[in-house]
């Protein structure tokens, strides 16, 4: 009945909404329903027409700042977990569907769809593809979007897709495989064309070199650049470093009383006044891409590889 209401009169659910979702700004006939996890940050807008689709297990976090445009649908999906990072734009009509990671300051055109989720049609292929999604439903493959990424209008990102930092997609784009990092795609299936930025890890980098912020690659502040002259990260992050023969990594690093980084299997303590950890690497270290689990809130000035 509230919502027959709420369709004949907008402003009972602007109403509703503002009192329900203290500090998120909503405009009208946004729908925000379901027993899933919501957690938002501030600054957030959603705009007219929008709808959240919280179904049972699942979980939609949204990052401080983010714009969710006019008549967007954001779905996880059962068990399904959405993650949009700080400062990004999901601009009208986009469809973000299952289990779906965006890093900071991503931008998307209207209209881009993405989706962890897809149909079976093959599995049982006498059967019609309504029956087979039932008989046997396709597990679903998440999708990474790391930070700074740019989705042109109409493109398609498919099930099982890790877009790395700073990528650029064409519009009417479909992403069917991994990109690395800086690189402009377009087509479909979608194609490297150019580079944005020569993606270079180095042995060392510093927070206060502006052409080293790329490597403080993921899980750092929205902002994309240092605080001061250092990188701030409140959960997991990841540094993409490189050298032969390396046997350890370093960290200049400091953090709130109690936090506690671990790499490798090693967990250490964070020292509340600048100072190097170092953590040993191992025979199956994946370089470059170094990811250090977080409990706690810190600061790290520079890393490198010994």
């Amino acid at each position: 009945m509230s919502s027959y209401i709420e369709k004949i009169i907008p402003a009972v659910g602007l109403i509703r909404n503002a009192a329900r979702y203290r500090g998120l700004h909503c405009g009208l006939r946004v729908e925000i329903q379901g027993p899933g996890r919501f957690k938002y940050g501030s600054g957030v807008r959603v705009g007219e027409g929008a709808r959240l689709d919280l179904s049972k297990d699942s979980a939609l976090e949204i990052g401080d700042e983010v714009s969710i445009s006019r008549s967007v649908h954001l779905a996880p999906g059962p068990g399904g977990h959405i993650l949009i990072g700080g400062r990004s734009a999901i601009q009208d009509d986009c469809r973000i569907y299952g289990d779906v990671t965006i890093g900071p300051r991503c931008v998307f055109a209207p209209n881009v769809f993405v989706s962890s989720g897809t149909h079976v049609f093959d599995a049982l292929p006498h059967l019609p593809i309504q029956e087979q999604d039932r008989l046997a439903p396709a597990a679903s493959r998440p999708i990474q979007v790391f930070g700074d990424c740019w989705f042109g209008i109409n493109s398609v990102v498919m099930p099982g897709s890790k877009i790395g930092r700073g990528c650029v997609i064409g519009a009417n784009s479909v992403v069917t495989a991994d990109l690395p990092p800086f690189n402009v795609a377009v087509g479909n299936p979608a194609k490297i064309v150019r580079e944005r930025l020569s993606f270079s890890p180095k042995s060392r980098i510093t927070a206060g070199e502006e052409k080293d912020a790329p490597y403080f690659y993921d899980g750092f502040d929205a902002s994309l650049a240092p605080t001061g002259n250092a990188f701030t990260a409140n959960s997991d992050f990841i540094l993409a470093l490189q050298k032969e023969a390396s046997q350890s990594v370093r960290l200049c690093l400091s953090g709130n009383r109690e936090t506690m980084v671990t790499f490798g299997g090693h967990r250490l303590q964070v020292p509340q006044s600048w100072n190097v950890l170092e953590f040993p690497l191992h025979k199956n270290t994946s370089l470059p891409f170094l990811k250090f689990q977080v409990e706690g809130r810190c600061m790290v000035q520079w890393a490198e590889l010994i």
